[in-house]
């Protein structure tokens, strides 16, 4: 541990700026960290903020061919919504398909209710 400016803490300064997430790299991002008691990693501060995350964020984690990787839930996100475009016909407006059945099937149960409600009505008329 380092002291910096008489507080105990870890120094970062030793380690490189890596960029945000969207700039395209040359060079892979690359650190060397130790495992901590209880089997915790502690994420070097530029690789947290080339991920897009801070301390309290969730992450997802797989293991894949003995390498661990580790995403931000965003990026996990645009990976599935990526995947699911490929399945979408070209033209096809899923949600805009979805809102017009909805409005279709809310439409279908007003006024199905308003019939019910109308004959309710003629029956208490008729019956007093």
């Amino acid at each position: 541990m380092a002291k910096r400016g008489g507080k105990a803490g870890f120094s970062e300064g030793g380690q490189a700026a890596y960029g945000l997430a969207s700039e395209p790299r040359e060079e892979p991002m690359l650190d060397r960290v130790k495992l901590g008691e209880g089997g915790r990693l502690v994420i070097p501060a530029a690789m947290r903020e080339a991920l897009g995350v801070k301390p309290g964020d969730e992450m997802a984690l797989e293991v894949v061919d003995g390498e661990l990787r580790i995403k931000s839930y965003r990026a996990v996100i645009r990976e599935i919504q990526a995947e699911f475009n490929t399945l979408v016909p070209e033209g096809v407006d899923v949600v805009g398909d979805f809102l017009r059945e909805r409005r279709e099937e809310q439409a279908r149960a007003d006024a199905r209710l308003d019939r019910l409600n109308r004959e309710g009505m003629r029956q208490k008329d008729g019956s007093e």
